[in-house]
């Protein structure tokens, strides 16, 4: 019989543990993407869930505590496959994950680094449409509006796009879910 007490301080850490997670998780294990360390956040809540439906915790536990220390498993579990893939394993201070956990701050700065990234490559692309179209929807304008802003149709636009994120996918590949890269990213921009 699961415990109600630890149901409901699972579904109240949620928010922070999510937000947080993957980005104290990434400053812990840096060879792991901050992708992979999503996953692995995620993964852990799950598990954890299903301990508490299951009854399998007692009920004065610490969830957060449990939560975290089940994300760093699942991410040395990622190392070591890395490990054993030629990559080099880079672990960092073991005690950030319980001292950052609930750190808005390490969320924020996540984000703003992907968008520096993100940014950074849109800059760097070659001069045209599509740099244009990319730019201006980084910026939050919708489709009619870059349309509008360009003077093009909505197929052109949707043609400059694919091929604008597909040129960002391939710069940016080593951010991205080695499951969620598309094959066509690794072809040559034409």
């Amino acid at each position: 019989m699961p415990d109600l007490g630890v149901m409901q301080r699972l579904l109240e850490a949620y928010p922070a543990f999510m937000a947080s997670g993957p980005y104290v998780l990434r400053r812990s294990f840096r060879s792991l993407s901050l992708a992979t360390c999503e996953d692995a956040v995620q993964e852990a809540f799950l598990r954890v869930g299903l301990k508490a439906t299951d009854g399998e915790l007692a009920p004065d536990t610490n969830v957060m505590a449990y939560l975290r220390a089940t994300a760093r498993n699942l991410a040395v579990d990622e190392y070591r496959k890395e490990q054993r893939g030629g990559k080099q394993l880079v672990v960092t201070d073991a005690q950030t994950l319980d001292g950052l956990a609930d750190d808005q701050e390490v969320v924020d700065e996540g984000r703003r680094r992907q968008g520096e990234l993100l940014r950074r490559e849109i800059e760097r692309m070659p001069e045209g449409r599509r740099r244009q179209v990319v730019d201006l929807q980084s910026k939050g304008l919708s489709d009619v509006e870059i349309a509008a802003a360009l003077g093009i149709a909505a197929s052109q636009l949707h043609k400059l796009r694919s091929k604008a994120v597909a040129y960002l996918r391939r710069k940016l590949a080593g951010h991205i879910r080695d499951g969620h890269r598309k094959k066509s990213c690794e072809r040559k921009d034409r």
